[in-house]
């Protein structure tokens, strides 16, 4: 696929192929095209047992932009490095080994924290503050991964919910579903109330009100949904109460949603466990680049 064909993409087949919309693109792409080449040339020149000068031996087959597209596809879509490496004309190797070079650079240049993002891309000064933030939706969700051979290691991430192996992310939204930070990679049984305990939410918006479903249900400063009393039905007044919240905590679903627009945090993540969070931070990334510039 070249440059010249991707030119061609109507916005809305651009948007389905890499997951960004044309102005995030565009400053994704300047953003991150300077930096790229900054670092390969640092890491030409810093070679040691060097036998031929800098610049000799085989050129890449693909630009820049090409390699950062590629990669956005691999994201977007998560099917193998054979299947993307053929729509670019390079081996599954080539493309393995440029995902493991630019996520990285992704994850640094564009930050999962929202408020950071904002500062760093919004032109007209950060329009988001800590301050402004009148409710905080706290919720979960699951990333199926293979099952791994060992037997006590597939015990520590095997999801009783799920009835399969999953890594778990936590995600935190204001009142309208924008997505202010994420906290991904924990084990798929460990308990929502835990994770939340564990993380630095409670620190960073100590008078926000917050509000999640029952899996957070007993934690200090967690608004929860009423739970039927066992044998018991739940009154007229706290079915009402439960659909209000509901109406709010839906927005954080959203949030998920465009996360999940990305496959490789959706479905069979194949790579290894310890990378899945900047794999998540650089996705949560993207998505604040779309909301910015959409």
């Amino acid at each position: 696929m070249t440059l010249r064909e991707i030119n061609k993409l109507r916005p809305r087949r651009l948007r389905a192929l890499t997951g960004m919309t044309v102005k995030a693109l565009g400053e994704l792409l300047a953003t991150i095209l300077p930096e790229l080449a900054r670092r390969r040339a640092q890491a030409k020149e810093q070679r040691v047992n060097r036998q031929r000068c800098v610049g000799g031996g085989a050129k890449r087959t693909l630009s820049p932009a090409q390699e950062v597209l590629l990669v956005l596809v691999y994201l977007r879509h998560n099917v193998a490095h054979e299947v993307v490496g053929q729509m670019f004309g390079v081996s599954a190797d080539t493309s393995e080994n440029l995902f493991h070079e630019i996520v990285p650079v992704l994850r640094e240049l564009f930050p999962a924290n929202r408020f950071e993002a904002e500062k760093r891309f919004r032109r007209n000064g950060c329009g988001l503050q800590v301050e402004t933030i009148d409710r905080l939706l706290i919720d979960s969700f699951e990333t199926a991964i293979p099952r791994p051979s060992q037997k006590e290691r597939q015990k520590r991430v095997y999801s009783g919910k799920k009835k399969r192996h999953t890594l778990k992310t936590q995600v935190v939204s204001d009142a309208r579903g924008e997505l202010l930070d994420v906290d991904g990679g924990h084990r798929g049984p460990a308990a929502d109330k835990k994770i939340y305990q564990a993380s630095s939410v409670a620190h960073h918006f100590p008078q926000t009100p917050k509000q999640a479903d029952l899996g957070y249900l007993g934690t200090a400063g967690v608004q929860t949904p009423q739970r039927k009393p066992r044998g018991g039905e739940l009154t007229a007044a706290q079915r009402a109460e439960n659909r209000q919240l509901a109406s709010v905590r839906v927005h954080v679903e959203h949030g998920i949603r465009r996360l999940k627009g990305f496959k490789i945090v959706r479905e069979n993540y194949r790579h290894a466990i310890g990378l899945f969070p900047m794999v998540v931070s650089a996705v949560v990334g993207l998505v604040h680049l779309n909301r910015i510039f959409q």
